[in-house]
Formats: structure tokens, C-alpha cells, sequence
């Protein structure tokens, strides 16, 4: 044998040893049609590929089809050093109710990725009761990824959440791109994606349309990057509320580069509450941002207080700086496109306005400002009033 061939069959098997394995969940007992629940079948799939030891990822394959889960919590560390592969061909379905307030959780899942397929919440049966104000089953989170590092999810849909479609709590280096996130305009609270207590945040190329925030980056969030998102319906994409409870950290270091929204009710906004707790917004930049017919284009407001309860006369805690609004075109369905309303106790410094032309139905829009400090370059429109 030839010394090519010899080195033909070492690489063969070399890639053949490194062949990462699959564990299908029909081959545990799930099965499609969406009657049968098959939690038990996924959490024993994600079992064997969570103690896998092979040098690759291994696989957990949900193939096409619709499938059935009642709920499902999947927990790591995994053994594979390499992490896990969820690859979703089909469809999970969620039941009318969720007896938790997260449907399916990955807990310390190190190097978890999500690759395609669709997560249905089923929320209407939950909206509707929320709508009419009965008692209702707890709000419950589509997907939920806490403490986990370097998680990757890509070309997932999210539909119909009964609360927020995607969590991510208190995790490193996750980076989402290619998701699509859809709910009706009067689903109450189903966000997007949040993030809270969380480093390293990627969110890339997503469609997002929703009945509450796009985006929502909560309390000790840092180091996020937001490019290229689409949203609409919608709430827009959000900082905060935060200074809601004592103790609370800070908001630091956001990226948002490209951005249309449509039709939502604020575009980019930064919410406190209008109580005395300390906290910070500092180090956001708002970049390449085309509004359409948006209420509340451009919108700090630092008097967040619901219902007037336990709230009204205080002044927010929160110290909101460096701030900047870069390239931001399009139209206000209100009069009033830039609002910064900001705390008379801690105002907000080094607000940054370059390249801003918002109007409204063909005319010039306006500007308020309060309590906020700052400066203007190049054409802006409506004219600063920081």
C-alpha cells in the first residue's frame, strides 16, 4: 500500500473516532403528532448526550415532526467537554398550561447550542385569561438559559409565548443569531429576549415582534451587543425598568448598531423607577436606527411609577451617563420624538446627539428635556434641547 493510501485510511478513521454521536429522541419514546407527552423521552436523550464523553459535541436530535412537552428542565454540567448539541428539525409544543414559570430550562449547560427548529408556546389560552382578568396558572417563559457559559442559538423561532419567549439569567458569552420571535401586538408581557445579570450578550440578525419589549436588558447586565434586529410590533428595545428594588446593579456598556423598528410603541428607551434605589445606566450607544411611524422614538424617562404606588413625589436613584444616539432617521407617530425626562436628583451626563432626523407626519417633531445634560453635532432634528 502506497503511502498516500496509508495516509488516507489514518485520516479516515481519525474523522470517523471524531464523529460526534446522536441521540434521537424517538429512539427514547417521543413521538409526533403532538398528543403524546414525550418530556420524559427528551430529558433521557439530553441524559445520554449530557454524559457523553467523546471528543466532539454530542447531538440531541429532535427530528421533524410536532412534539409534546409538558415541561422540561435540562441540566448540566455536562461531561462532554465540547457541550451539547440541541438540533431541532420539527416543532415542540407547549400545553395550554405550564405548571412553572419556565417551560423548557438549560441550567449550567456550558457550551449549549440550539441550532433551528420551533419552540410554540400556546399562549392564547393564557393571554385570554389574563384579558379578562381571571385567576390564572403562572406566566411562564418560553426558554430559559441561567448560569450557563458560551451558549451559541441559532435560526431558533420562537412563537406565541404564554410570558417572555427567551430568558437568558446570570450567564457568559451567549450569542443568539438568526432567531425569529413572534407574538400578536396584545400579548400582554411576552418580551422577547431578556437579559439580566448577564456578560458577554450577543444578540445578531433577529426578528423580533412581540406584545412588550423586543429587547429588554435588565440589572447587572454588561457588555451587549445588539446588531441587526428587526422589531416590530412591539415595545422597542429597552434598558431596564431598573432602581426597582435596593441593591440592584447597574446597566453598562450596550451596543445597539442597526436597528428598523416599526410601528412599536418606543423605539430606544432607558426606564427607571421613581424611587430613591441606587443603580447606573453608563456606556450606551445607539447606532444606525431607522423608526417608522414609532411613539416614543427616542426615550429616557426616569418617573416609571405604575398604578402612582409606593412611588410618586421620589426621584429616581439611578444616575444615567454616556449616552449616545448616532445616525437615528425616520418618523414619530407623536408629536414629541426625543424625551429625556430625568431625575432631578441624579441627572442624566453626557447625552450625545450626532446625525438625528425624526419627524412627524412630514414636519419637524419636538424635543423635551429634563434634568439632562449634553450635546448635539451635526444636523439634528428636532432641534436639541439638551
Amino acid at each position: 500500500m502506497g503511502a498516500l493510501s496509508i495516509l488516507a485510511l489514518v485520516v479516515a478513521s481519525l474523522v470517523m473516532t471524531a464523529a460526534a454521536e446522536e441521540y434521537n429522541v424517538v429512539d427514547y419514546g417521543a413521538r409526533p403528532g403532538g398528543q403524546a407527552d414525550s418530556a420524559k423521552a427528551f430529558l433521557a436523550a439530553w441524559a445520554s448526550a449530557c454524559n457523553d464523553t467523546g471528543s466532539s459535541a454530542p447531538v440531541m436530535r429532535v427530528p421533524a415532526g410536532t412534539y409534546l412537552v409538558s415541561q422540561a428542565y435540562f441540566k448540566g454540567p455536562c461531561r462532554s467537554t465540547a457541550g451539547v448539541v440541541v438540533a431541532v428539525d420539527g416543532t415542540v409544543l407547549a400545553p395550554a398550561a405550564v405548571d412553572n414559570t419556565s417551560w423548557i430550562m438549560f441550567h449550567y449547560a456550558h457550551g449549549l447550542k440550539i441550532r433551528g427548529g420551533t419552540l410554540d408556546g400556546q399562549g392564547q389560552a393564557f393571554w385570554a385569561c389574563k384579558t379578562a382578568g381571571r385567576r390564572c396558572p403562572p406566566g411562564t417563559t418560553t426558554l430559559d438559559i441561567s448560569q450557563s457559559k458560551n451558549v451559541s442559538v441559532k435560526r431558533l423561532t420562537l412563537l406565541n409565548s404564554k410570558n417572555v419567549h427567551m430568558s437568558i439569567f446570570d450567564s457568559t458569552g451567549v450569542t443568539l443569531q438568526g432567531i425569529r420571535i413572534v407574538a400578536p401586538a396584545d400579548s400582554p408581557n411576552t418580551d422577547g429576549v431578556h437579559v439580566q445579570l448577564s456578560r458577554g450578550v450577543r444578540i445578531l440578525s433577529a426578528t423580533v415582534g412581540t406584545g412588550d419589549d423586543c429587547v429588554s436588558l435588565g440589572p447587572g447586565t454588561s457588555d451587549v451587543l445588539i446588531r441587526n434586529i428587526r422589531c416590530g410590533p412591539g415595545h422597542g428595545i429597552s434598558i431596564g425598568s431598573l432602581g426597582g428594588e435596593a441593591g440592584e446593579a447597574g446597566v453598562r456598556n450596550v451596543t445597539v448598531q442597526g436597528a428598523a423598528l416599526t410601528g412599536t410603541q418606543n423605539g430606544l428607551r432607558i426606564k427607571t423607577w421613581g424611587k430613591p434605589n441606587n443603580g447606573y445606566v453608563a456606556g450606551v450607544s445607539f447606532a444606525r436606527v431607522t423608526m417608522r411611524g414609532v411613539q416614543n422614538p427616542i426615550v429616557v424617562d426616569q418617573n416609571y411609577c405604575p398604578g402612582n404606588v409606593n412611588c410618586p413625589g421620589q426621584s429616581s436613584g439611578v444616575k444615567i451617563s454616556d449616552v449616545e444616539y448616532t445616525g437615528i432617521e425616520g418618523t414619530s407617530a407623536t408629536p414629541i420624538a426625543v424625551r429625556f425626562d430625568c431625575s432631578g436628583s441624579n441627572p442624566c451626563t453626557g447625552i450625545r446627539l450626532k446625525d438625528v432626523n425624526l419627524t412627524y407626519q412630514g414636519k419637524p417633531a419636538q424635543s423635551f428635556c429634563k434634568n439632562a445634560d449634553g450635546s448635539a453635532s451635526g444636523v439634528v432634528s428636532p432641534p436639541s434641547c439638551l
